[in-house]
This record gives structure tokens, sequence and C-alpha cells, in this order.
């Protein structure tokens, strides 16, 4: 009786419903040869490294550098931390330990043509140009300040930034007005970082529609307000979310309704400062909304605010 092959899409489902299973996925790809392309899809979709991983990275670089290697362009995302950072790593041939940084141990990242999404704490420029095709970037922990519109020049095509934990290098007066500009970011993410360095990114993407801020205090109206001003066109969306134990009463909403356009969206997240709860607690919300509301009141009758608790 001849053997029936299954149906390619058949296996390609059933390989795709085993995404999450690495060890099954890996018993996939020594099925058959047919099985190879869509294990691999799922098996290489995410690499992570970091400065504790130094025999990883070389491994990785090893497999990079072989002529058989294809995986190469299964990799969609790279989580990529303190890739500047010191590592003692073991030569191979001779045995002695020798200190380079990440980057310096796995060169042939670069080889990733195909990331889509990147994270890193730090900013290794050098091999930024092999990332052109990054959508999604997400920066941790880095000294945000002027390097950030060489990004422009690096990753066109990025839709998304988010910045998280970031040490702010404030924009002046005297900062450059101008610069490269990356068109097609569409949305900003901030969270955990003080806002001082807001105007560099309002050179680098003046074409933002979303920004969306957490951890939002007092203190960091005016960086968001010069921020707004700064912009080619007003946003679609703002959201803020309100630091814990922040007053509302604190924040001074009339710099913010001057320079908010009339067509923007404004989301608050209200966060219950600590100690209030129950009845104390829900007056002191419904309070806080009715200053929102009345601070906001054009953006409210055209139903542009909202105000979540």
């Amino acid at each position: 009786m001849p053997r029936t092959a299954l149906p390619r899409e058949l296996c390609d489902l059933v390989i795709d419903y085993l995404h999450a299973e690495r060890a099954t996925l890996c018993s996939c790809a020594l099925v058959c040869r047919a099985w190879i392309p869509a294990s691999r899809f799922h098996l290489f979709a995410h690499i992570s490294l970091t400065e504790h991983e130094g025999h990883v990275a070389a491994r990785l670089n090893e497999l990079l550098a072989s002529p058989h290697a294809t995986f190469a362009s299964a990799v969609r995302s790279l989580d990529f931390y303190n890739a500047l950072s010191p590592v003692q790593i073991r030569h191979a041939r001779t045995g002695r330990i020798q200190v380079k940084t990440l980057v310096e141990i796995v060169p042939r990242i670069a080889q990733l043509h195909h990331i889509h999404t990147l994270t890193l704490s730090d900013l290794p420029l050098g091999i930024l140009p092999a990332f052109s095709k990054v959508k999604t970037l997400s920066l941790v922990g880095i000294t945000a300040g002027p390097v950030l519109l060489q990004l422009a020049m690096h990753l066109p095509k990025l839709t998304r930034l988010t910045l998280k934990r970031v040490h702010a290098i404030p924009y002046r007066a005297s900062s450059p007005a101008c610069g490269p500009e990356v068109r097609s970011l569409q949305r900003l993410t901030i969270r955990g970082s003080s806002l001082a360095f807001l105007g560099w990114l309002a050179v680098l993407a003046p074409r933002t529609s979303t920004l969306d801020l957490g951890d939002f205090c007092p203190s960091e109206v005016a960086y968001l307000a010069e921020y707004l001003r700064k912009l080619v066109r007003p946003l679609a969306q703002l959201h803020l979310g309100l630091s814990q134990g922040a007053d509302v009463h604190e924040f001074a909403w009339e710099e913010l309704v001057r320079v908010l356009g009339v067509g923007t969206r404004l989301i608050v997240c209200m966060v219950q400062r600590e100690g209030e709860s129950g009845v104390e607690g829900d007056e002191q919300d419904d309070e806080d909304v009715s200053i929102l509301r009345f601070q906001f009141r054009e953006l409210e009758k055209r139903g542009m605010l909202d105000v979540r608790r």
C-alpha cells in the first residue's frame, strides 16, 4: 500500500499549535526534513542574551558562523541586555580567561536581519544598522538624551518605542531643534522615568500619534507641555497614568489645557491614594474625577476625555 504524505499545511498547523513547547518542537524538527522550517520558525523566533550568558553568546556566534546555518531568518525578536558590559569568558583552545563586551563575543548577531522586535539596555550603535527592519524597540535603563537622535538613521521603520527607567539628559533651549526624523513612529510609551528628555523625542519623532505615560507626577507637567508644543501636529491620544500617591489638586492642568489639541483623546488613569478606602476613598475619587472633567471640559463636551480608576 503506497504511503500518503500529510498535506504540508496540516503539518504546519500541528507544529504551530505546539509553538510554546520547545522540547516537542525539537522532536518535530527531527521527524523529517519537511518539518524543519515550521519547527525552526518557532524555536528561533525569540533570542535573549545577557552579560551573564557569555558562553551562550559565544555558542550563538559559532552557529551563525557556520556555512550550514539557516536559522537566522527565523529570529524575529531579540532581547540584548548589557551588550556593552564586560564579560569574562574562557578561550576554547587556550583555556585562558578573556574579558570582552557581550557584543564583541557575538559580533555575528548583526546577521539577524529579520528582527522586528528589539529590547536593549544600552545602545550598541555599531550593530544597529543591521536591525533596520525593527518596528518595535524597548530601551531599558539607558541614558536618554541626544543619543536618541541616532535612532533615525539606524531604525527608519520604527513604529513603537518604549523607554523604561531611563536616566534623563534634559532637553535645553540651546539643544538642536531639528534633525533626522523617524516618520513612521506612531506610539511612544514611557514608564518609571523623568520626562526631562522628552524634547529629544519631539525632535526624533515630531509626528507621533500616541503618547502613553506611566508614573506621571506634578513635576513633569512642564516637560510634557513643552513636548506637545514642539510636535508638528497634535497627538491623537494621550494616556496619563498618575503616579502612586499623586494628588490631582497638585497638577498644573491648565498648562496642559493650553497646549492639548482639540482632537486629542485624553485618557487619565488614577491610582487610589494609600490609606484611602471605602466611602472616604470613593468620595475622594469622585472629587478628583470632577476636577479633571472641569479642567478638560472642552474635551469632555466632545467625548474625548476618559477618566479611569
